[in-house]
């Protein structure tokens, strides 16, 4: 009896382990798709690649970025170095703008033809400049002068370069002579205008120039100078147009100019 209840409970016992194996087979067997998956993920084997890469060129890559970097550092010393030593020229020597001022100006000729509206001029200028800076000498080059009636040039003039040392103040002495024609009715209104009501004009006269500082044994290039000086300037012959002894020299206000640069 017992020899035939043995078999029967070791088929009974081992029913739940044969049970057990399997479902642990199934679960494992469910799982595995899932890691599979993770395992070939496209990115994941990207970001590996990618490193693998990063690796093998890495030498390459140091060396460049360090090139970059010691460029990159040379260049902001240099520039805050300039910087520091411009701001020092400048706490020290406090640079200023010149001033111009025109002192006199005689307009001898001052005539239009009504019909083909030509102007006659002639027009004399004396400007004074004025170098404010204790410690910096000017030079200036390439000197010239324009005169504008109406908004409209008449005649340029050249003038000889100049220095100009500390302090100091130097004369400019364009003068301008000649005939132009007028374009357009409104100029030549405004002409007629003007000489109807006194015979005193608004000419304007620009002059330019570029400028070299000097600050003891250094010349540095500066920026290049305008000089607009807007004149109301009375006629001198304005009651003897047709001949006659030209009478003298009507008074003269003088006029500060502006600076630019």
């Amino acid at each position: 009896m017992a020899g035939r209840l043995s078999p029967s409970r070791s088929i009974h016992c081992s029913l739940p382990l044969n049970s057990f194996v399997h479902l642990s087979f199934i679960n494992t067997a469910r799982r595995w798709p899932a890691a599979a998956s993770r395992s070939i993920d496209p990115a994941t084997m990207g970001k590996a690649a990618s490193t693998v890469s990063s690796l093998l060129c890495c030498p390459c890559r140091c060396l460049f970025c360090g090139v970059l970097s010691c460029l990159f550092s040379v260049a902001t010393c240099v520039v805050f170095t300039a910087g520091l030593v411009a701001l020092i020229l400048y706490l020290l020597f406090r640079p200023h703008i010149i001033r111009a001022t025109a002192v006199s100006a005689d307009l001898s000729a001052f005539t239009l033809t009504p019909q083909t509206w030509i102007l006659r001029y002639n027009l004399s200028l004396a400007v004074q400049l004025h170098n404010p800076n204790r410690r910096i000498a000017l030079h200036y080059l390439d000197v010239a002068a324009r005169a504008y009636y109406q908004g409209q040039p008449l005649a340029d003039a050249r003038l000889p370069d100049l220095f100009q040392g500390t302090g100091a103040t130097s004369p400019l002495s364009p003068e301008f002579a000649g005939e132009a024609p007028l374009v357009g009715g409104v100029a030549a209104a405004g002409f007629r205008r003007e000489a109807a009501e006194g015979a005193t004009f608004s000419i304007a006269v620009k002059i330019s120039a570029h400028i070299k500082l000097s600050l003891w044994v250094i010349t540095v290039p500066g920026p290049k100078t305008q000089i607009d000086c807007p004149l109301r300037i009375h006629r001198r012959n304005a009651t003897e147009i047709d001949g006659g002894a030209a009478g003298p020299s009507p008074e003269f206000h003088p006029t500060e100019c502006r600076v630019w640069f």
